[in-house]
């Protein structure tokens, strides 16, 4: 029986000549030594018992479990543990105080001082088994520094065909390849001609923004779109102030499903998925011209997130995922059939906002949700507008609008 804790030991490219002398210390002393076949090749004349860790985790970690209280046991990984690594893994299964993390210099650490630029300010995306979607967020906000790790699937160049698909062709690509090793590699790449470059599947790609240069939807705010930024027919807009309060009402979180029901341009819906790129939105339109729109405007924004769907609600309903928030933002005279079948396919716990302008849509709306099982409240709110009035300046009110909200028991 040891009551020494489980030692987790980052290791770079350089192996053992890269380590402090504590960390040599523990491997020194080990009877257990666990690692990828990388990690683990660099001490080819360790005696003891060598843990691969590949693809069973479960396996390793139960390995683990059963080990490191009995035998002294040191875990091999990448850089710093801690960092998009394993150690995230070690602090779920074993007690915080059983585990003693010993980090290297990360990837994205060296990556950054081999391209002479500080990192303080930079995003960090990891693609790893990830869609590369996910780079979609940084992008729309116009981000100056992106480091990625990627995979097999998002090497180097199918990043740039991205960038390319997505019209963020202002970016600068670094890929910096085998850090720190013998075969360490950095090179500077346009989207463009980096497409047939093979590259060391052990690699950080850094995009840095070209300076003065931005996409167009980078140069709006993170929050609250222009209207005249949007295509849509006059006056057939949701009003920025009431889509930040929709937004808030929604309470949306990154894996949500949302569906925005009568989208009209799909302003909600743009707004909503430029928060967060792990949103799944359905914006459902049954007038074609209206439709046209928000397609217009989900690949004028580069959004892949949001789904056009041309189709009359509630028949449209059938084809789509269970969400978990609704926006509500047209009816088409079917309120009495419509709410009821949002409200049926609402996951627990799901929020449902609706806008009305009439009385009587706010009546009915407020009736209907009334007799589901659902927790019911109301906002009103109106908003007045600085108008000239000769030289000088008056107030100018819009219409009320009632903000109908529904939470699923």
């Amino acid at each position: 029986m040891t009551s020494e804790p489980l030692v987790v030991v980052g290791i770079g490219h350089d192996g053992p000549g890269g380590l402090a002398p504590e960390a040599l210390e523990h491997i020194a002393r080990a009877h257990v030594l666990a690692g990828g076949q990388r990690h683990l090749a660099f001490f080819p004349d360790w005696q003891g018992e060598k843990l691969l860790i590949k693809t069973d985790l479960p396996g390793v970690l139960q390995k683990l479990k059963g080990c490191y209280r009995q035998q002294k046991t040191v875990v091999l990984a990448s850089g710093d543990p801690l960092f998009y690594g394993i150690g995230h893994l070690l602090l779920q299964t074993f007690p915080k105080d059983d585990v003693l993390f010993l980090p290297h210099v990360s990837s994205v650490q060296l990556a950054f001082a081999r391209i002479k630029e500080s990192w303080h300010d930079a995003c960090v995306v990891s693609l790893h088994g990830r869609p590369l979607q996910t780079l979609l967020s940084p992008l729309h906000q116009g981000t100056a520094k992106i480091a990625v790790l990627t995979d097999a699937a998002n090497h180097p160049a199918a990043i740039a065909r991205f960038l390319m698909d997505h019209g963020y062709t202002h970016y600068t690509l670094w890929v910096c390849e085998d850090l720190d090793g013998p075969g360490e590699r950095v090179t500077q790449w346009t989207p463009q001609s980096i497409q047939q470059q093979a590259f060391s599947p052990l690699n950080v790609t850094v995009l840095l923004r070209c300076p003065g240069e931005a996409h167009t939807t980078a140069a709006l705010p993170l929050l609250g779109i222009p209207e005249e930024a949007i295509a849509h027919r006059q006056g057939m807009i949701t009003k920025r102030e009431m889509r930040l309060l929709a937004l808030c009402y929604l309470e949306l979180h990154p894996g949500d499903v949302l569906w925005d029901v009568g989208a009209g341009s799909g302003s909600v819906s743009l707004e909503a998925a430029r928060l967060s790129a792990a949103l799944d939105i359905f914006a459902i339109e049954r007038d074609r011209q209206a439709w046209q729109q928000v397609d217009t405007n989900v690949h004028a924004f580069a959004l892949s997130n949001v789904h056009p769907i041309l189709g009359e609600a509630p028949e449209a309903f059938s084809t789509l995922p269970d969400p978990h928030a609704i926006f509500l933002g047209g009816s088409g005279g079917r309120l009495a059939e419509l709410l009821p079948a949002a409200v049926a396919r609402l996951q627990p716990g799901g929020r449902l906002v609706m806008h009305c302008i009439t009385l009587e849509n706010f009546t009915q709306g407020w009736s209907l949700l009334q007799q589901q099982d659902l927790h019911v409240g109301t906002t009103t709110v109106q908003f007045s507008h600085a108008k000239p009035l000769g030289t000088l300046h008056r107030l100018e009110s819009e219409s009320p609008m009632f903000i109908l909200r529904a939470r699923k028991a």
